[in-house]
């Protein structure tokens, strides 16, 4: 026989010892712990994509005047954009850039050339990507 005044397993005031086992606490807890990952995921990529900073020359009606050896388009966002503007920089490359997302041109000449960033126009030649080898071949036959 079994005492009333102790509840037993199953009742309204206790749970089946199966049941106590398949509840989940979907509190404010989780939602929390799941928001920080992100967070710290966030400042991670944002540390650790950081590079220093450089010039951008821009394309101007003065420097197009000048007739430079490579146009660009680029994306601020673009690593690929950024190695070619240090490989540029660091060669002493005449070039400048039009941003393909914010200035009228460079939004013109992406839809006409676009597949891909950076594009590289140099001379009569169209490079879609950075390749140093693709970059100096083509550089080398430009007509000076």
């Amino acid at each position: 026989m079994t005492d009333p005044s102790k509840p037993q397993a199953g009742t309204a005031n206790q749970p089946a010892e199966n049941e106590q086992n398949t509840k989940v606490n979907k509190g404010p807890t989780g939602k929390k712990s799941g928001l920080l990952i992100v967070i710290l995921l966030f400042l991670a990529l944002v540390i650790f994509s950081r590079h220093e900073a450089i010039n951008t020359i821009k394309c101007t009606p003065e420097i197009i005047a000048q007739k430079p050896d490579v146009i660009m388009l680029g994306a601020w966002w673009c690593k690929y954009c950024y190695q070619a503007k240090e490989y540029f920089q660091r060669n002493n490359i005449h070039y400048c850039e039009y941003d393909m997302e914010n200035t009228a041109t460079g939004i013109q000449l992406y839809q006409k050339h676009g597949g891909g960033l950076p594009v590289l126009l140099i001379g009569k030649y169209q490079l879609n990507g950075f390749d140093e080898q693709r970059l100096e071949t083509a550089l080398s036959l430009l007509e000076k």
